[in-house]
C-alpha cells in the first residue's frame, strides 16, 4: 500500500509544480510588461495604448505616471517657455546679430522675426518629460528587481518540486515491485 500514498503526494506535488510553472509564467509576462513600460518611459512618450497593453499588474502605476509626467513636464516646459520668451523676445536686430544667446535663440525664430513659443514649449516639454522619465527608471529597476527575485524562488521551488517528482517516481516503481506477488 506504500505506492498508493506516494503516488497521491505525486499527484499534489504535480499540482505544485503547474502552480509554479503558472507563476513563473505570470511573473515573465510581467516583466515582458515591464520592460515595454521601461522603453516607452525612456522614449519619453508614453500614450493611453501604451498604458493599457501593460497589464493589470502595471496598469495603475502606467497611469500614475502617465498623469504626473505630463503634469510636472507641462508645468517645467511652460516656466522654460515663458522665462526664454521674456529673455529672447524683445532682441533688437543689432542684439540677435551680435549675441552668443541670440543664436540659441534663433533656433526658435519663424521666417517673420518672431519667437515660436509653440515650438520652444513643445522642445521644452519633450525634454522635461524625458528627464522625468529618467528619475523613474529607478522606480522600474526597483520593480524589476523585485519580479525577477520571485522567479528565482519560483525556479528554485520548481526544481526542488522536480527533484522529488523523480525522486517518488523511483520510489513508486521500487513500491510496486516490492508489493507485486511473487509466484516461484
Amino acid at each position: 500500500m506504500g505506492w498508493v500514498t506516494l503516488t497521491l503526494r505525486k499527484t499534489e506535488l504535480q499540482q505544485k509544480i503547474n502552480d509554479a510553472q503558472l507563476q513563473k509564467m505570470k511573473l515573465n509576462t510581467q516583466l515582458q510588461q515591464l520592460t515595454s513600460f521601461a522603453n516607452a518611459v525612456g522614449s519619453g512618450s508614453i500614450t493611453p495604448a501604451n498604458v493599457a497593453s501593460f497589464g493589470t499588474a502595471l496598469f495603475g502605476d502606467a497611469l500614475d505616471y502617465m498623469t504626473a509626467s505630463d503634469e510636472a513636464a507641462a508645468e517645467v516646459a511652460q516656466e522654460q517657455t515663458d522665462y526664454y520668451c521674456s529673455t529672447y523676445g524683445d532682441l533688437t536686430a543689432n542684439q540677435y546679430a551680435t549675441s552668443g544667446l541670440a543664436s540659441q535663440a534663433a533656433l526658435y525664430y519663424d521666417e517673420d522675426g518672431n519667437l515660436d513659443e509653440e515650438a520652444i514649449y513643445a522642445n521644452f516639454y519633450k525634454q522635461n518629460l524625458k528627464e522625468y522619465g529618467a528619475e523613474f527608471k529607478d522606480v522600474l529597476n526597483e520593480k524589476e528587481k523585485e519580479i525577477q527575485n520571485e522567479l528565482n524562488e519560483i525556479s528554485v521551488l520548481l526544481q526542488s518540486y522536480e527533484a522529488e517528482e523523480q525522486s517518488l517516481d523511483s520510489s513508486i516503481q521500487s513500491s510496486i515491485q516490492n508489493s507485486a506477488i511473487k509466484f516461484s
